[in-house]
């Protein structure tokens, strides 16, 4: 990802709303929603070496790969609440946005379930002993 890109894109694509926002706000919006589109393309197509990093993190710990898949989902859960609740708050609308994110946080806690029954029972094996 050239981070340059990436910030020359947002500049022009805010710069470009905020000239719209004046005589057509409904454009404004669809211009904010398109460069966020086009970031969030960027970002996720230079997010594959940072997953196989943490893959063969996890396989050099020889972690079982669902704890790894969980990892990787609730990181997935974070940034797409994270989006959509910015998205929200851009829109105005920040109560629905604190919903987004109370939503993502409960989703993160639902998939992490499994980790931490398995961490209960190896904390309860420990002080049986």
């Amino acid at each position: 990802m050239n981070i340059i890109m990436v910030v020359g894109i947002a500049i022009v694509g805010v710069a470009l709303s905020l000239v719209l926002k004046q005589h057509k706000p409904e454009f404004s919006m669809l211009i904010s929603l398109g460069v966020g589109a086009v970031v969030l393309i960027l970002i996720v197509t230079s997010f594959t070496p940072i997953l196989d990093t943490i893959q063969s993190l996890i396989e050099d710990t020889q972690m079982p790969f669902e704890y790894g898949a969980i990892l990787m989902k609730a990181l997935g859960i974070c940034f797409i609440a994270q989006l959509a609740s910015d998205t929200c708050r851009d829109a105005g609308e920040s109560a629905v946005a604190s919903k987004v994110e109370l939503a993502g946080k409960i989703a993160v806690i639902l998939i992490s379930l499994p980790l931490f029954e398995k961490i209960l029972s190896i904390v309860g094996s420990l002080v049986a002993v």
